[in-house]
């Protein structure tokens, strides 16, 4: 879509396009504080009326968790999102969910949501075959309907398969929960272990520098990325592109300077993000895989792209000017010096002399505030 191949290098001086591609987490494979409970908790009702309700911890900041939690229930159960009432949040109604970090929430809560609503399902599916004198695997639910796959025209409404099943079974409620599957190996980083699912993405830019003030505009952004199954398409897509707004921040404006323990840009009069009018072309293609681990293939799409923004651009850079700028933001100051140092016969290359060397322990295990250090179960909390 980018035409990278046929551009690079070839394109006027001045003007270049560069490409980057990454992959990133779908969720922490540990909690934060070391436990054996789940990650994610949902529970999921049906009352007589055919009205269903989702119940979770976790929380929507703006990625369209709802949605999602929505979109899986409905699916299994065969009804639609609108017909969901969701609940999250309470802590006097919800189950626990770790909350909305490491690109979680889809893969974590969609998957316990997935189990919940499989057992009502099969609930439903059992007691209408008794009322057909079926078997409840020739059986579908599906358009708010209980049917016979091979006749469906033979079956119920969905709020009579709920009332067959309350009748037959008692209170329709069902808790689906998640724990990542654990990992045999050693691994590297911080106490939250590695992650069940990872998501793919690549970057192309297409940018402008001006050689004399070292000014760079962002013409047109290439962004394709494998999230898995896109259960919500529209949210994924704003989710992917803010990733890119976010990484065109990073790369060419925002920066963090402390000097004796003092925040040096402590205001967003001098902190500066991109804002409309520097945000350029957005192309999104999204890459539809069928991941294992996922709610219906599903995994992350609200952090990942961010990472190969930044690259792409100052590979970008380096196409237009020929200069390489290796930490951010890439500002004008830095590409100037950079051609400088290049007209002096020198690299032109700006950025740290070397890469830290990280020696990684073996991961420290905290226990949760509810353990004590030996593991048994903290007097404290009892003693409320």
């Amino acid at each position: 879509a980018s035409g990278w191949r046929e551009k690079f290098r070839q394109l006027p001086p001045g003007r270049g396009i560069g490409f980057a591609a990454s992959a990133y987490l779908s969720g922490a494979g540990l909690p934060i504080y070391w436990n054996d409970m789940p990650h994610s908790g949902v529970v999921v009702k049906i009352d007589r009326g055919g009205g269903v309700a989702a119940f979770c911890g976790s929380i929507d900041i703006g990625q369209g968790s709802d949605s999602v939690l929505a979109y899986v229930v409905a699916e299994v159960l065969g009804v639609r999102p609108e017909d969901i009432r969701v609940v999250t949040a309470d802590t006097d109604l919800t189950p626990v969910d770790l909350g909305s970090y490491s690109s979680r929430v889809t893969l974590m809560t969609g998957n316990a949501a997935k189990e919940a609503a499989e057992k009502l399902r099969g609930l439903l599916l059992d007691a209408t075959a008794k009322k057909l004198e079926v078997s409840p695997s020739d059986l579908e639910a599906r358009d708010r309907r209980v049917f016979l796959r091979d006749d469906p025209a033979r079956g119920v409404a969905f709020d009579e398969a709920a009332r067959l099943a309350e009748a037959a079974y008692g209170t329709l409620a069902a808790a689906g929960s998640y724990t990542p599957p654990k990992r045999a190996a050693k691994f590297k980083g911080a106490g939250v272990g590695p992650t069940p699912a990872y998501s793919y993405s690549a970057c192309a830019v297409e940018v402008q520098v001006d050689r004399e003030t070292g000014d760079v505009r962002v013409e047109h952004v290439w962004i394709a990325h494998d999230g898995g199954t896109a259960i919500n398409p529209l949210l994924v897509e704003g989710q992917v592109e803010g990733s890119v707004y976010m990484g065109l921040g990073e790369v060419l404006m925002e920066e963090q300077v402390f000097r004796h323990g003092l925040h040096k840009i402590p205001s967003m009069l001098e902190y500066k993000s991109p804002t409309t009018l520097e945000t350029p072309e957005i192309t999104t293609l999204l890459v539809q895989t069928r991941d294992p681990e996922g709610p219906f293939g599903a995994k992350e799409a609200g952090q990942g792209p961010l990472l190969p923004v930044i690259p792409a651009v100052a590979n970008a850079v380096y196409d237009a000017v020929g200069v390489r700028i290796d930490e951010v933001p890439i500002t004008p100051e830095k590409i100037l010096k950079a051609l400088d140092q290049r007209a002096q016969g020198r690299p032109g290359r700006v950025g740290p002399e070397r890469l830290p060397s990280v020696a990684f322990p073996e991961p420290i295990r905290v226990p949760p505030p509810w353990v004590d250090p030996e593991g048994r179960a903290a007097t404290a909390l009892h003693a409320r």
